[in-house]
């Protein structure tokens, strides 16, 4: 497992940093990265699960975030 923290660029209330653990992760034939993650907001007292798909070029973090925004995660 990799632990990692992203800077989102939000305030609430304090500076809005993810910390994020993978859990899973491997790259489809297509190059596709599919992720199984666990995310701490501490800034909105979040903790969640998501499993989501990024593309090669983009971050982890980015893709943890836009399923966290859309709703896409378990509470844990």
């Amino acid at each position: 497992m990799t632990t990692t923290e992203y800077a989102t660029g939000r305030t609430y209330g304090a500076p809005q940093v993810l910390r994020i653990t993978v859990e899973a992760q491997s790259t489809d034939e297509f190059g596709l990265i599919d992720i199984t993650a666990t995310f701490v907001d501490a800034s909105r007292n979040i903790s969640g699960r998501v499993k989501t798909v990024a593309f090669p070029q983009e971050n982890i973090g980015a893709a943890v975030l836009a399923a966290y925004d859309a709703g896409k995660y378990s509470t844990i």
